[in-house]
């Protein structure tokens, strides 16, 4: 009788510790569906960036701002749209840039200027770099920066060096701002 009581209690208690199995598997598959967030580090402390489209929405006139600007420029109507189009291109590049170099580990960065982009982007050089702290925190020196603009993000790697004197920082002008040119400008 005693033999029974036992192998009764064994079966309960392996269904009881089965069961818990179950439950704990279960579970702990649902956390992990759940998407990692990208960190970046700076300094000792990690901290959870911004989405790079939240940050340059949030400075970056909108479409319908260009479109009402525009309107006022006396621009044929195919000049406009091109004109909007090269500003949601430059976006979406630059977007796609942080993005990528997000889930890589890119830290740093450089703005490409182009012909056009050189008359209007005065406080940055060709050998300027800027921090993905920089751009967490001043989305809006980021291209694009007038209408027209040819200017790009790009990654800048460890081994590039334009030249002997080496890369300069992308620093404020006055203060804590940078001397963004006014996005109302045709390039």
């Amino acid at each position: 009788m005693l033999s029974v009581i036992i192998v009764i209690a064994i079966i309960v208690l392996s269904v009881i510790l089965a069961a818990i199995g179950a439950y704990v598997i279960i579970h702990s598959s649902d956390e992990k569906d759940e998407p990692k967030r990208v960190i970046d580090v700076s300094g000792q402390y990690a901290v959870v960036v911004r989405p790079a489209r939240e940050s340059l929405t949030a400075v970056k006139p909108s479409e319908a701002s260009l479109r009402s600007w525009l309107d006022t420029q006396n621009l044929p109507p195919e000049k406009k749209e091109e004109l909007i189009a090269q500003w949601n291109a430059t976006m979406e590049a630059t977007i796609r840039t942080i993005d990528e170099g997000d889930k890589n580990g890119t830290a740093t960065y450089r703005i490409e200027l182009g012909p056009k982009g050189k008359q209007y982007v005065k406080f940055v050089s060709d050998e300027n770099f800027i921090t993905r702290e920089q751009i967490r925190n001043h989305a809006e020196i980021l291209p694009p920066y007038v209408l027209g603009c040819d200017c790009r993000l790009l990654p800048k790697q460890p081994w590039e060096n334009p030249s002997k004197s080496g890369w300069k920082a992308v620093v404020p002008a006055h203060g804590n701002h940078y001397d963004v040119p006014d996005w109302r400008q045709l390039a």
